[in-house]
């Protein structure tokens, strides 16, 4: 189905509701699951968002979560997210994270006791919409090896970046995990009968393997070895640490709830050194540098800024089986079906 931005995401908002949320957090929730959605990449968007509705309605997911501040020193502050939506604590905590650097110059904000958050990306755009250089991470149950080893002992640190551009280009903008590939992906080559690298992931046998559904009866390996296994160390030090939440195996404090998710917040104000509209202006220059050395280079954030302007002018394209969901979901609720 091809449905414009706008229908979609009032049609979302409304589900949202159905399910419990309030009407402000149900235009939080969507406005992220739009912005997630306006990548274009196909998952952790609004293919999410009938797994979404279900936690929503049965309680599994606090539809209206108490978010509480629990410990704050200067610039930083941690919250306990009350088992709610991690797209409503990821913006949250963005916000917050904004506001602290207005005042400071940077500002930290975590949040433990939270869900999944879609794509790391939409939290860090909206950052950089807000005149700072934004930074996402966040973390959930370990599923990622060691370098050569078939135990999974971390997360994959799922994190994301945005700067602004100046002259009015879209923000350089950066989203990805330390791990080589997704689950996802992974269904994606299995369902696809294709082959995939050997070093993304060991076989149960603890052997690489270009098998993809092997890696996923195995275990998936961090990018760049010993380097990646270092840097998903680091996004449990961010997140689970810094919050005072659950780190790798460990059960929510207070709520015994497994694998439960924390996500922290970093934004610096870029006006607070140079101003602005120079810092915008230099990642411009820093841009054009490298792509005057490799002649059609492509920066991160720029395939989707492209997919973004076409979803906007053209509509985005909804897969039959999410539609069929979600049209199953708001007529138990007597909500009228989606149409275009």
């Amino acid at each position: 189905m091809l449905i414009c931005i706008d229908k979609l995401r009032s049609y979302t908002e409304e589900m949202l509701r159905a399910a419990g949320m309030d009407e402000k957090g149900a235009a939080e929730v969507a406005g992220v699951f739009m912005r997630a959605t306006l990548r274009g990449v196909g998952h952790h968007d609004v293919d999410s968002l009938p797994g979404r509705l279900a936690q929503l309605a049965s309680g599994a997911v606090n539809a209206r979560p108490v978010t509480r501040l629990e410990a704050k020193k200067a610039a930083m502050e941690a919250y306990n997210g009350d088992n709610g939506p991690g797209e409503l604590h990821g913006m949250f905590i963005m916000k917050r994270a904004i506001e602290l650097a207005r005042e400071y110059g940077v500002g930290v904000c975590g949040v433990h006791n939270s869900n999944h958050i879609l794509a790391c990306s939409p939290y860090a755009e909206y950052a950089s919409e807000e005149g700072m250089l934004g930074y996402i991470i966040t973390r959930g149950a370990p599923s990622m090896g060691a370098p050569g080893r078939l135990e999974k002992v971390s997360g994959t640190a799922p994190q994301a970046y945005a700067a602004p551009m100046g002259g009015g280009a879209p923000p350089l903008m950066f989203d990805a995990c330390i791990a080589y590939t997704s689950f996802g992906v992974l269904a994606e080559k299995v369902a696809a009968g294709e082959k995939v690298p050997s070093y993304w992931g060991l076989g149960p046998d603890g052997k690489p393997t270009d098998d993809p559904s092997a890696i996923m009866d195995g275990s998936r390996l961090p990018i760049g070895g010993h380097k990646g296994f270092g840097l998903s160390i680091l996004g449990e030090l961010l997140t689970g640490v810094l919050t005072g939440g659950p780190v790798i195996d460990a059960p929510e404090p207070g709520t015994g709830t497994a694998n439960s998710p924390s996500h922290t917040a970093i934004c610096y104000d870029i006006g607070g050194l140079h101003g602005q509209a120079e810092f915008a202006a230099h990642v411009s220059e820093m841009a054009s540098r490298m792509k005057t050395r490799a002649e059609g280079l492509k920066l991160p954030g720029e395939r989707s800024a492209r997919i973004k302007a076409e979803m906007l002018a053209g509509g985005v394209e909804i897969p039959n089986g999410i539609v069929t969901k979600l049209n199953a979901f708001r007529a138990e609720r007597g909500l009228a079906e989606i149409t275009v």
